[in-house]
């Protein structure tokens, strides 16, 4: 053995033996068990390991692929079975320290390479295998100094990893974040600060920073690598954050950043021990960030620019605690002369590059100054003579002035400023307002948002600090400056205008009239003199006037209850508007001769007057409504002068008619804003009038219609064009972009007082341009809020008020069948004339003419002609509709056209049906019916189910059955049906149970179940419609031999037969009473018995694979075993005799019924996801259990019944929410089991149901059959039992609660079996209790019950588990109070204890956390304040049982009160426990309040006298007012 040992040994010295006989050696003698070599596996991990390192070292020269197989070998024994076991065995194995020091040398000289050296991979294998395993680590824990070597190393070879898109680069981070994770518990345990902070300067703190900087700006691909990759990167980011925290900013150099931070004078501590202090932290940091030799030149501004804002947040985390506040404003100093020494310098090339980097550093450390509270204003002032104050102010001017760049970091930083205080700003607050608001020409949208956000800010801040007119008389002098920029944006853009409102809202009367001073005062002094001949002045009073309209129509509404003092200062100042500045604006207009092409200013003059005058008239309307105080301004003059005026002539009011015949030629030389304010002004004349005239006459109706025509031809016509913009919604924004939007908001916001007065063509026009508004498609931007056409259209279509609109709605819908007819215009042309009938433009189709035929010959002609026509018309379009559904297949569309009508089509559906006339019902029924036609594109079905959808719609409304004065019930049935069957539906037959074909079959049932219904409604000529529509569905249907027939045929066929056995089912049953029609529905009803059968029959046979879905089958051979059922009823009950029964009054269809019978409950337990299968099957099997010739040919039909339900509850993925879905069902078929089943039967059920309760099933981890047991138990509790077995059931009762208290304790232990177990237990013992007032005679069984309540937790649970258990708990209890309140009597503990249990967990659950308006909104906080209310009604209960409880009320307040000591309770749960306790504080007397008050500790005292105190001023005081009124 040693001669073996020698040899190998001596081989793998010996420097003649080729490598390549080496490692094949090493390799062997390291997996084979055939050399018992001492030590085997330290010796050959020690020749591996010292080679390795002596090759680094340059002893020896190996060949590039001996050294790779060096390291492989140690790859392979590193992670081999073989070293694990021998390790989990405890014995040691050690590695030398030079290997450590080979593989930072490797990794080293990768770094050097322009990409990592072949083997990099293995050798950082190696290095992951020693760094995961604790007993290899140590060669790298031991020696600090080697895994800081290993990190600075493995950052830079990240780095270029990351650079080179390297395959490596996965393994090199998560080699990386082990290495980091290493490190860190180092760090902790070291003791030297001054040693950890000299590492991690000297050679961490560059490769990191640089590390975290290309990790934050690398691009991802989208694969599984990268996912690892992504979640590596974040937790290197995360632990490379902390290394540098704990390395660099540790506690105990926090005097060492003070010395070197603060004056002599602020730095009061003494120098404690023998820690060497180090005296430049900051110096030294910050040398290492300025040096630009530490990365490449490309990136080294972005690694500064991220570094800084990180050092400083480090900073803070670390130190910025209180009286810390000056240290953490000195290191931001510091950062920032940092920041301009390295980025932010002037006067150089890349200064705009530069800057933009560094102010999003500066903006980044501002915002954690604002988030910490470093600034304090008053400590600043008091303490350190303003430094802050004054470096901000500095920084602010040096932005505003030096630093200005479009970029949002630059709006960002000054918002900060401005947050920090408002001072620091305010000195340069014009040039702010200038460079930043109103003279800013942004486009981008990033720096607009950033934009807006600053402006708001500074709104906010003035506001609450009752200084807006401040800040508006420095936005008033920026806007008019002389030599100003021009104003190439709204002063309030739709985004600020919302800032600018909510700002307004807080501030007082006063300050928003001082406002409205400056504007009115600017304007007369400084605009209106220079304006003539000025373009850019002329915009200047379009910003002021928007201005001023924004304020004066967002201020708070002066009503009566508004000062004297104020109302006279407002009618002042609108004085003052109406001479100062409307008047002089119009005679300014006046004065000037219009030539064709006016001149700018005074478009943009007549622009800002026709605005100032609309907000002018309407504010005074508004005031003159609200306030009797003010005096209107206006001379009222009679209304017939006001109507005798041109629509646009407002010379009564102001100036004469000459002055606004001008204005009306400015406004229409394309002048869009004039327009809007022009049409608006109409509006309000039309208002103004309408609120003068108690009844208008011809001459005033005519005047009315005047301006409303004026109103709709202010826009010449009412088309698309080609280019247009959404609004913003502020009527000083429009432009001629928007002018299209903006104006037809204006027409339908004010279509309900313009609608009486519009022509007939105006309405056609509106008509037509809401439907191509509505077929507009909708672009990315815009969004459900925008305003733009489409949305505005949408708006007015689903509006209350477009019903009421009748002849507005009937345009539409002639719009939409003209839309319709165009589509099909060339390739149907058939349907293309029936759509003509009904869209004929010369007939009134809104005219009420269509509730009779018969017109009285009293009538004009000209309306006994259009009655005619109208009904000779759709006459006709029924007549072809049938003809083309009799001849012809589909409509043949292509699937662009098919997608044109659904889209069309849809907007029927937003019309309510019982706003329709008659004949617009009718005209709708017709177009729909001619319609839907199935062909061959695949968006048929979704033609289809839209056409249907909105048939059955119309069937509900008022007038539906106007059809049938067009079409007879079976022609309607026809021609649905003839589409339907002659389809070419071999498209769909493949994937037959698609979501889109049930979607139909869905749509169709409804709709012809709606149809037969309204038939039956009716109550004309039922029973000879349904006889035709019988007919026709037997007789229309090929058989399965047929070429026609298809899957989907039959499915289609099927629904039809099926709802009509349903609907003839409930006739007969309705009729028994009257035997000549009941014998007339029951021949009718066998008939589609008799063909409903076979055709279910036949769908079973079939070889061709069925679409039809089980469930559908299921609920079609309920229908039918319903209907025999029926018919065999009628029979026995009335004598009556029927072809199909006349020899033997037994089910036709026996063998059907029991084939069914038998596979539902085979396939129940195996219908996952088949919630709608589950409930038809229990259904059926409901009723096929109460027919004898259906019973399942075994012993017991109950029993196996039984057995199938226990299968399907014990099923593996059956839960609790699936059984409360079909426990309506499963009760329905207990409930017939129950009836019929022996004494013997239910006993095996009861005896069945009481073994799964056990607790062994639990142990044995069957839980599903507790399950089972329990939800049988709670059926047998809805069920109607006879006597015996009801007296057999409450006999076991004592057992069944035994065994669920028993249970539920041992289910409590498994949080997961909670909900499953505990919660069905608490709610079967609640029933119990309930239900068994009379039969639970023992006490001792009731107090059983309190055992569960006080097992079952009620902390850490999700929030529904949470309501189950206590809702249960409470039933429970409540159930012991109301119906056993003697046994309760005798265990009154363990029911207050159970009761405050409940008391405890809400008021821990419903105690404020966090920001209050969050955790009301949350849907957890909605389950706790249920759960409050449940608490408060126990209280109530409690103190109605007087007798019981008044012995124990102060124990129950004092209970309350201990627990509402430890928390702060949210206000509304507080209310209704607060209303809770109260009722029991009514029973206490005075001595139990004398008790409390002398027994309650301080704390608790405190607690209760403040309650007390409520109780007295608040409920009782309330209490004792209400009993003034009781009886």
């Amino acid at each position: 053995m040693a001669a073996l040992y020698s040899g190998i040994h001596l081989k793998l010295k010996n420097s003649k033996v080729p490598w390549e006989d080496k490692l094949k050696l090493a390799h062997f003698a390291w997996i084979s068990q055939q050399y018992f070599i001492p030590n085997k596996e330290q010796v050959l991990l020690d020749w591996v390991c010292h080679t390795l390192f002596t090759n680094c070292a340059k002893k020896l020269d190996l060949k590039d692929d001996t050294e790779q197989k060096l390291w492989s070998f140690l790859d392979n024994i590193l992670h081999s079975k073989k070293l694990q076991n021998f390790l989990k065995k405890g014995k040691s194995l050690n590695l030398r320290f030079t290997i450590a020091q080979a593989i930072n040398d490797f990794i080293e000289s990768s770094c050097s390479q322009k990409g990592p050296q072949t083997g990099t991979g293995t050798v950082l294998s190696c290095c992951h295998a020693i760094l995961s395993t604790p007993s290899l680590a140590f060669v790298y824990t031991a020696k600090c100094e080697l895994i800081v070597e290993l990190l600075n190393k493995l950052s830079v070879l990240a780095c270029r990893c990351l650079a080179l898109k390297d395959p490596i680069t996965n393994q090199v981070l998560e080699v990386l974040l082990v290495s980091l994770n290493q490190y860190i518990i180092i760090q902790r345990q070291q003791n030297n600060p001054n040693r950890i902070f000299g590492q991690v300067v000297a050679q961490l703190f560059q490769p990191l920073l640089i590390l975290r900087h290309t990790l934050n700006n690398y691009a991802w691909d989208r694969d599984n690598d990268s996912r690892v990759g992504i979640q590596h990167s974040k937790e290197i980011r995360c632990k490379a954050e902390s290394v540098l925290q704990m390395g660099i900013f540790q506690t105990e150099l926090l005097s060492s950043y003070k010395e070197e931070l603060l004056a002599e004078k602020d730095f009061l501590e003494k120098k404690k021990g023998p820690l060497k202090i180090l005296l430049t932290p900051v110096g030294s940091l910050l040398s290492k960030l300025e040096d630009s030799n530490f990365c490449e030149k490309e990136i080294y501004n972005s690694v500064v620019s991220s570094s800084i804002p990180l050092l400083y947040k480090l900073f803070l985390n670390s130190y910025c605690k209180d009286g810390n506040q000056l240290v953490c404003f000195n290191m931001l100093v510091r950062l920032y002369e940092s920041l301009q020494t390295t980025i932010i310098q002037e006067n150089n090339d890349l200064h705009v590059s530069k800057l933009n980097t560094g102010l999003y550093a500066l903006d980044q450390i501002l915002s954690l100054v604002v988030s910490n509270d470093i600034y304090n204003i008053a400590v600043d002032r008091i303490r350190h003579q303003e430094v802050q104050y004054n470096f901000y102010s500095k920084l602010a001017k040096k932005l505003i002035y030096s630093y200005r760049a479009p970029v949002p970091a630059w709006f960002r930083c000054l918002k900060d400023l401005t947050l920090l205080n408002h001072l620091i700003v305010e000195p340069d607050m014009e040039e702010l307002v200038s460079c930043a608001w109103v003279f800013a020409d942004i486009s981008d949208m990033r720096i607009r948002k950033a934009q807006e956000i600053l402006v708001a800010s500074l709104l906010e801040t003035y506001a609450k600090l009752r200084q807006f007119p401040k800040l508006f008389e420095v936005v008033l002098i920026v806007i008019c400056r002389p030599a100003s920029n021009e104003l190439k944006h709204p002063v309030l853009s739709p985004a600020l205008t919302q800032h600018f409102v909510a700002a307004l809202i807080e501030l007082p009367p006063n300050q928003i009239l001082d406002i409205w001073t400056m504007i009115l005062e600017k304007c007369s002094s400084d605009v209106l003199p220079v304006i003539k001949n000025d373009s850019d002045t002329s915009l200047k009073l379009i910003s002021l006037s928007a201005i001023l309209h924004c304020l004066l129509f967002n201020m708070k509404s002066i009503d009566r209850n508004t000062p004297l003092p104020v109302i006279l200062r407002l009618q002042d100042l609108m004085q003052k508007m109406m001479d100062k500045l409307i008047k002089p604006s119009l005679d300014l207009i006046n004065d000037h001769c219009i030539e064709p092409s006016p001149a700018l200013w005074l478009l943009k003059l007549c622009d800002s007057t026709l605005l100032l005058v609309y907000t002018w008239l309407e504010v005074n309307t508004m005031i003159t409504l609200n306030c009797s105080k003010y005096t209107s301004q206006l001379i009222k003059g009679p209304v017939e002068a006001q109507l005798a005026l041109e629509p646009w002539d407002f010379s009564p009011l102001l100036r004469e008619k000459s002055c606004w015949e001008k204005i009306l030629t400015l406004t229409m030389t394309s002048n869009a804003a004039s327009k809007y304010y022009l049409g608006l002004l109409s509006v309000q004349k039309l208002k103004h009038i309408l609120m003068q005239i108690s009844f208008p006459s011809e001459t005033s109706i005519s005047s009315l219609k005047t301006i409303a025509s004026f109103v709709f031809n202010l826009r010449v016509d009412l088309v698309i064009p080609e280019k247009f913009e959404s609004w913003g919604g502020n009527t000083n924004t429009v432009n001629q972009d928007c002018f299209p939007v903006a104006y037809w908001h204006l027409i339908t916001s004010n279509l309900l007082i313009l609608y009486p007065y519009v022509t007939a063509e105006e309405t056609k026009t509106v008509a037509d341009f809401l439907l191509e508004t509505l077929l507009l498609t909708k672009s990315e931007e815009d969004h459900e809020q925008a305003i733009t056409l489409k949305n505005i259209s949408v708006g007015l279509l689903q509006s209350d008020i477009f019903a009421e609109m009748r002849a507005l709605q009937c345009a539409f819908l002639t719009s939409i069948i003209k839309k319709c007819a165009g589509i099909m215009q060339n390739e149907h042309n058939n349907i293309s004339e029936i759509l003509a009938l009904l869209s004929t433009d010369s007939l009134n189709w809104h005219e009420e003419v269509f509730s009779t035929r018969k017109v009285s010959k009293e009538c004009e002609n000209a309306t006994l002609d259009n009655a005619s026509l109208c009904w000779l018309n759709m006459e006709n379009a029924a007549k072809k509709i049938l003809y083309v559904t009799r001849c012809e297949n589909g409509l043949g569309l292509s699937d662009c056209h098919t997608a044109q009508l659904v889209n069309v089509i849809s907007f029927l559906s937003e019309i309510k049906p019982d706003s329709l006339t008659p004949l617009d019902q009718s005209r709708c029924f017709l177009l729909l019916l001619s319609l839907a036609r199935a062909d061959s594109s695949p968006r048929t079905l979704h033609h289809l189910t839209n056409c249907y959808k909105i048939l059955s719609c119309l069937l509900t409304g008022k007038h539906s059955t106007g059809v049938f004065k067009l079409l007879y019930a079976s022609d309607i049935l026809e021609i649905v049906f003839n589409s339907l069957f002659k389809a070419n539906w071999n498209q769909y037959e493949e994937d037959g149970r698609n979501h889109g074909w049930l979607e139909f079959v869905e749509i169709l049932h409804s709709f012809f179940e709606s149809f037969l219904k309204l038939i039956v409604e009716r109550k004309q000529s039922v029973l000879i419609n349904l006889e035709k529509c019988t007919a026709f569905l037997l007789t229309s249907v090929p058989s399965a031999d047929d070429i026609c027939w298809t899957s989907s045929v039959h499915h289609l066929y099927l629904v039809a037969v099926n709802t009509l056995c349903e609907v003839i089912t409930f006739l007969l049953l309705e009729q028994r009473a009257n035997k000549q029609r009941a014998e007339a529905f029951a021949s009718l009803l066998q008939k589609v018995v008799l063909k409903m059968g076979t055709t279910v029959s036949q769908s079973l046979k079939v070889s061709v694979a069925t679409r039809l879905l089980p469930s559908f089958l299921v609920s079609c051979v309920t229908s039918l075993l319903e209907a025999e059922l029926s018919c065999l009823s009628l029979m026995e009950t009335s004598n009556m005799k029927l072809d199909s029964y006349k020899y033997n009054k037994e089910l036709l269809n026996t063998e059907l019924y029991k084939r069914f019978s038998s596979q539902i409950m085979k396939e129940l337990c195996y219908a996952e996801d088949q919630t709608v299968f589950l409930k038809s099957s229990l259904h059926y099997l409901a009723k096929c259990i109460t027919a004898k010739e259906t019973c399942i040919p075994q012993e017991s039909t109950v029993l196996t019944m039984f057995g199938s339900i226990k299968k399907l509850l014990t099923a593996p993925w059956i839960n609790v929410q699936i059984t409360w879905s079909i426990l309506e069902e499963v009760s329905e078929l207990y409930n017939q089991m129950a009836q019929i089943c022996s004494n013997e039967e239910f006993y095996t059920m009861l005896k069945l149901a009481l073994q799964w309760l056990e607790v062994r099933n639990l142990w044995e981890k069957n839980d599903k059959d507790q399950f089972a047991g329990i939800t049988i138990i709670k059926l047998f509790l809805t069920c109607y039992l006879s006597e015996d077995n009801r007296k057999l059931f409450w006999f076991s009762a004592p057992q069944v609660i035994t065994s669920l208290v028993t249970l539920s304790k041992e289910a409590c232990r498994n949080r997961l079996l909670l909900p499953t177990i505990v919660v069905p237990s608490l709610e079967v013992i609640a029933l119990l209790l309930r239900q068994g007032e009379g039969f639970l005679t023992n006490p001792h069984h009731i107090t059983l019950s309190f055992d569960i309540l006080l097992a079952v937790p009620l902390d850490h649970l999700k929030a529904e588990d949470y309501y189950s258990i206590f809702l249960g708990v409470h039933e429970v209890l409540f159930s012991i109070l109301q119906c056993h309140s003697k046994a309760m009597l005798q265990s009154v503990p363990s029911f207050l204890n159970s009761f405050y249990k409940l008391v405890s967990s809400v008021m821990h659950e419903g105690r404020q956390k966090g920001d209050k308006v969050s955790q009301i909104l949350s849907p957890e906080f909605e389950v706790v304040l249920k759960c409050a209310r449940l608490v408060e009604r126990m209280y109530t209960h409690i103190a109605a049982k007087t007798e019981e409880f008044t012995v124990f009320s102060a124990f129950i307040v004092s209970q309350y009160i201990n627990e509402l000591q430890k928390v702060t309770l949210n206000s509304a749960v507080k209310k209704h426990l607060s209303e809770g306790i109260f009722h029991i504080l009514d029973l206490c007397i005075e001595r139990d309040i004398k008790f409390l008050n002398a027994s309650l500790p301080m704390g608790l005292k405190e607690v209760f006298k403040e309650l007390y105190n409520e109780y007295t001023h608040y409920y009782k005081t309330k209490n004792q007012a209400d009993e003034k009124y009781k009886a």
